[in-house]
């Protein structure tokens, strides 16, 4: 691929976001994570519920539950689901193929033309071992409340 090609609105509309640099559709690393914990728009821990793929618009909307919500500066997640558990939706690039998957992840992003971008997405036990990880050698960036 062109490194750098990408649409300079894009990298200025998500910023942080993994995918669109070089329009790789990738994990986000150690570092960028505990960044995404620290500085996103969200922070969501949750499930995927189901995942659309829109070929007119070339994204995906995943349906998350949430089982808790760390930080959100605007109401994207709000009640009407399950009991409990509020529910969102979090767009990504078609491209990247996302599937719907079990388990618990943490989802992060940005807030862009009022629609939910995904950054980073661990598995949320993922996230534990880097964030303690981090913690332990005192380099992650802010404090997070894991339980």
């Amino acid at each position: 691929g062109q490194r750098g090609a990408a649409d300079p609105a894009l990298r200025r509309g998500l910023p942080g976001m993994a995918v669109p640099h070089g329009g790789a559709c990738r994990p986000c690393n150690d570092t960028e994570l505990l960044m995404a914990i620290c500085t996103s728009d969200f922070v969501v821990r949750g499930s995927i519920r189901s995942v659309s793929n829109d070929a007119e618009l070339q994204e995906s909307i995943i349906g998350v539950s949430a089982i808790r919500i760390h930080r959100q500066k605007f109401p994207l997640f709000q009640a009407g689901g399950r009991p409990g558990r509020a529910a969102g939706s979090i767009r990504t690039p078609l491209r990247c193929g996302v599937r719907p998957g079990p388990g618990t992840f943490l989802f992060t992003g940005w807030l862009h033309f009022g629609e939910a971008w995904l950054s980073c997405a661990p598995r949320y036990k993922d996230f534990q071992r880097i964030y303690e990880g981090a913690r332990r050698r005192r380099q992650n960036p802010c404090e997070f409340p894991v339980d």
